[in-house]
């Protein structure tokens, strides 16, 4: 009885008021960041079957908690508080029982023991033992339950009707009148940042109560909030509330408290990140709801309107598109019933991808069958700089594009990446009217064929690969990348291309080919080493024959890989032809020797009627050696690549070596 009677005078079981020694202070600020003392309290973790309603425990704490902190409010700061009105409070759920005995004996533990014994890490784990059956979050809320209970029923009291004389007398005991009414108002600021630390200690525990009840439908995740040393923090934060307010309310002292500020500094801190995790969680928890609505939506789009929305932060903007040709904005309620051409692209769009598609989207057809283009770019970086740059490109496009990168929704690029499989290559998805998919990426298609594959279906691409008598040469040569190459080869000229790594590998061709033409021989020859235009066309050439699901062995696509594998396996190749008939395909390492014996056997041209192509032939074929092992690239198509392929030598199936390569911006 006399420790009780002690305990609520705010003394210790000897009648003598509680003091707080400095290197008790000194050991609770120390023990926030004691891992190792951390991980002992953690593993005392044993939790038991039927916990304690998690929610119904917090809206006590809550409810006492808010109602007293704004007492003591209005007490520290009686003008600021002046038309604030009483505090809300939550409704309680009816036949509840609380862990009464538990809050308690951690009541018990928080005041007079802790103070008694000044042993914080030992008060710390008398609380764990108590504690080690409940669940994290109700180890936390059984905590600040016990404090709520005993710094409610103190400074409820300074709330009585002058006509309760029992509340009044009880006040006076407890020594409110020397704390309400100090002689200096400015002892009173004292509580004032107590006050505020428990606040935000209940804060930290409300971000802990929500993120377990959030985080149920996210099992994944779970851990972005490592609760158990949240929880750790929380109970050290309300130990060292309780400690300090049995110290406060004992005797009126001006000393009392100077450390408080500190510690509550340090309160501060961790509620901060303890914040910060649970609103990255209730972002990622919102990706995540975005993203499975997107998918299915993505995957079953009924409307094309409905699938573009998406795309874009609606609420942000309802006019979220810029009709380049009228510079207006617009709504994308303009895009239904019709066909859209989406345009995907980062801001490295070229010029020349740019043109092909102003091309098609001038043709008054187009506007016919009612097509229209939207550019969705997909930006990483920010800053001014990336504005203009999508500013200047956005001015080029005479169709529709998003008013601002800031409106495309990060949700749905995603999407375009893991299921229309973007990386960084511009590519050009064809939705119809009800948004169904007609072809996952025209661009490739839209680079060799242009407007005569309109409207870019699927069915279109193979249409356009199955004509009869099509040469992969006249698909890969334009005048647009060599000039006048169409009249070298319908004057059937010889047509020498080729492109090496290594200077010295170019150098030799180019000396040798000199020769040639200086000896009369009809030639045209062209470096595509760096020629970028060449090895998109070839790439889309190839892309766009993959998407067909063509089979590998057809004649048109080996000679298109050979091409292709020749200079990604050893560094150069070279093709010789006499106008658009195909006379060599080769790697760079076996033709180049051709070309360094010319003087060898040039003479053999004209003799026995073997033109120059023949004997160019005869000499390869003399020299060429079959390698031990046959190899063919493909560039990244995601999405189909083939599984089963028989080699095109022998009758083995081929091995499938995936390879990964940068070029570093050079093609």
């Amino acid at each position: 009885m006399a420790t009780i009677l002690a305990h609520l005078l705010g003394m210790d079981h000897k009648g003598k008021p509680h003091q707080i020694d400095q290197s008790m202070w000194t050991n609770l600020l120390a023990s926030f960041d004691d891992e190792k003392f951390m991980k002992e309290m953690v593993n005392a973790h044993a939790p038991e079957e039927g916990d304690v309603d998690v929610q119904s425990l917090f809206h006590l704490v809550d409810n006492t908690l808010h109602g007293t902190t704004a007492i003591v409010d209005s007490i520290v700061n009686p003008k600021g508080t002046q038309g604030s009105g009483s505090p809300e409070f939550k409704p309680l759920k009816e036949g509840f029982n609380p862990p009464l005995a538990a809050i308690n004996e951690v009541g018990c533990q928080l005041t007079c023991k802790a103070l008694d014994t000044k042993n914080v890490r030992q008060t710390l784990v008398s609380l764990f033992h108590e504690l080690s059956s409940y669940s994290w979050v109700n180890k936390a809320l059984i905590t600040l339950s016990s404090l709520a209970v005993f710094y409610g029923d103190f400074w409820r009291l300074a709330r009585v009707e002058p006509s309760d004389k029992l509340a009044e007398s009880m006040a006076i005991l407890k020594g409110l009148p020397a704390i309400t009414k100090p002689s200096d108002p400015q002892k009173i600021q004292i509580f004032g940042v107590l006050n505020e630390m428990i606040k935000t200690t209940l804060n930290m525990t409300q971000c802990i109560v929500d993120f377990e009840h959030d985080s149920k439908d996210v099992p994944e995740l779970s851990t972005m909030i490592d609760v158990a040393s949240s929880v750790y923090q929380i109970i050290i934060s309300v130990l060292a509330c309780s400690i300090q307010f049995t110290s406060l309310i004992s005797t009126v002292d001006d000393n009392k408290g100077k450390d408080l500020p500190s510690f509550a500094r340090k309160v501060n801190m961790i509620h901060h990140t303890i914040k910060r995790q649970y609103e990255d969680f209730l972002q990622k928890k919102e990706e995540i709801k975005e993203y499975q609505r997107l998918q299915r939506l993505f995957n079953a789009p009924t409307d094309n309107v409905e699938l573009i929305k998406a795309m874009f932060y609606i609420k942000d903007d309802p006019q979220p598109l810029f009709i380049g040709s009228k510079k207006t904005r617009d709504k994308v309620e303009s895009l239904r019933r019709k066909n859209v051409m989406l345009l995907i692209s980062d801001l490295k769009l070229t010029s020349h991808d740019l043109s092909i598609l102003i091309k098609i989207y001038n043709e008054r057809k187009f506007h016919e069958e009612r097509y229209e283009i939207v550019w969705v770019p997909v930006i990483e970086q920010e800053g001014e700089e990336v504005i203009k740059q999508f500013q200047n490109l956005q001015l080029q496009m005479p169709w529709y594009s998003v008013h601002s990168p800031k409106l495309i929704n990060r949700v749905a690029i995603r999407i375009i990446k893991e299921k229309w499989h973007f990386r960084q290559d511009t590519m050009v998805t064809v939705l119809d009217p009800q948004g169904k998919v007609s072809n996952p990426n025209a661009m490739n298609t839209i680079r060799v064929w242009g407007w005569e594959a309109f409207p870019f279906t699927g069915e279109i691409v193979v249409d356009k690969w199955a004509r009869p008598g099509i040469s992969w040469f006249d698909l890969l040569v334009t005048d647009l990348i060599f000039p006048k190459i169409q009249e070298a080869i319908k004057a059937e000229k010889y047509i020498f291309l080729y492109g090496a790594e290594e200077p010295k590998v170019i150098q030799e061709i180019e000396e040798s080919l000199k020769k040639m033409i200086d000896d009369g021989f009809s030639m045209v020859a062209f470096n595509v080493t760096k020629s970028q235009l060449f090895w998109t066309r070839l790439e889309s050439c190839m892309l766009s024959k993959l998407q067909t699901r063509a089979d590998l062995h057809e004649p048109l696509m080996q000679d298109i890989i050979r091409l292709y594998t020749n200079f990604k396996k050893d560094g150069g190749f070279a093709v010789l032809t006499k106008g658009s008939r195909v006379v060599i395909n080769e790697s760079h390492v076996y033709v180049t020797k051709v070309l360094v014996q010319y003087e060898a056997w040039k003479k053999l041209v004209n003799v026995n009627g073997k033109t120059f192509d023949m004997v160019f032939k005869e000499q390869f074929d003399r020299i060429y050696v079959l390698p031990r092992c046959h190899h063919f690239y493909i560039p990244n198509m995601v999405g189909y690549i083939p599984e089963d392929v028989k080699c095109p030598v022998c009758p083995r199936m081929m091995n499938n070596i995936v390879k990964f390569e940068c070029c570093h911006g050079a093609h």
